[in-house]
């Protein structure tokens, strides 16, 4: 009998345990920081986006800050916004490359400050496309030539894009679904000293990107491979189309460290990983301000000549 009371307790106190409902309760700040995000591009118009830090279980970037006094200070020439959208500011100007811009705010008693310049266009020649097919994977091969800026600090950024479009039958549901999406390619590129030095240079194959500094090539032509990889879907009815885009970018120091830092945020899983500090070159608020200059090259399965071309 003692015995039988011991394990009744004890099973009590198991479903005691279980039954105990922990709840976070997690406080709303009152108070939002200034955010400026913009990243001035060559050919494209400029525009700022400038609000205030959200509650991170909110996913609207959208946080107008009222009464805003935004100047835009392109080549020592002073402009105001000509237009607005919510928290965005356009300004009358399309920027070309070896723009110098400062913009000054004044916000809510605050002062903000940043500068950036437009890099130049990154000079790519020779461009070429070829496919291979095997029974598991589509292997696309773009090569360029890469003519690198002498006596210039350049940081270069290579990004890979696929857009799938086209019917797809849906296993799941036993049915065919309309697809219209683009996404990261998986690619490869060969490891060479003049960009995996590991202070100048991040690499990553499955978030289809890789930046470095041109420290090693300055002024010289770089010959440049990206095989692209994907996987075959065998639930595709034809016509569907994988077009391609490989993204050559100029980008400047400051943004060149925020994608580092900012990267570095979003591969954390670990609990035991220490959280580090998003770069920020923006004095009175936090974010971005830095320039980019872009080549694009797109291209799909009926542009791409066959391996023994």
């Amino acid at each position: 009998m003692k015995k039988n009371k011991i394990i009744l307790t004890a099973v009590c106190m198991v479903l005691a345990l279980f039954s105990c409902e922990k709840t976070l309760d997690v406080e709303e700040p009152t108070e939002r920081e200034l955010v400026l995000n913009a990243v001035p591009a060559a050919g494209r118009q400029a525009f700022v986006h400038f609000a205030r830090t959200r509650f991170f279980l909110d996913d609207n970037n959208d946080q107008p800050v009222d009464g805003a006094n935004i100047v835009l200070t392109v080549n020592g020439i002073p402009m105001i916004p000509c237009s607005t959208s919510h928290s965005k500011y356009f300004f009358n100007h399309i920027l070309q490359e070896d723009d110098s811009l400062s913009i000054d705010i004044q916000a809510d008693g605050h002062s903000v400050h940043a500068q950036t310049y437009v890099p130049l266009y990154p000079v790519v020649s020779n461009f070429q496309t070829l496919f291979a097919a095997t029974e598991t994977f589509n292997v696309v091969a773009a090569t360029f030539t890469l003519s690198d800026h002498a006596n210039r600090d350049e940081y270069y950024k290579i990004n890979v894009q696929v857009r799938d479009s086209g019917v797809r039958f849906n296993e799941w549901t036993a049915s065919y679904d309309t697809v219209d999406s683009v996404h990261s390619a998986m690619f490869t590129v060969p490891m060479r000293p003049e960009i995996t030095s590991a202070e100048v240079s991040a690499y990553s194959m499955l978030g289809g990107n890789l930046m470095f500094l041109d420290r090693l090539i300055d002024g010289q032509d770089y010959y440049v491979p990206l095989w692209i990889i994907l996987l075959k879907d065998t639930n595709e009815v034809a016509p569907f189309k994988h077009e391609y885009t490989v993204e050559i970018e100029s980008v400047t120091p400051a943004r060149f460290l925020y994608i580092l830092s900012s990267g570095s945020q979003n591969s954390l899983t670990s609990f035991f990983a220490e959280q580090g500090r998003v770069y920020t070159n923006v004095d009175g608020a936090l974010g971005i301000f830095a320039g980019s200059a872009k080549r694009r090259f797109t291209f799909a399965l009926d542009t791409i000549l066959p391996p023994d071309y």
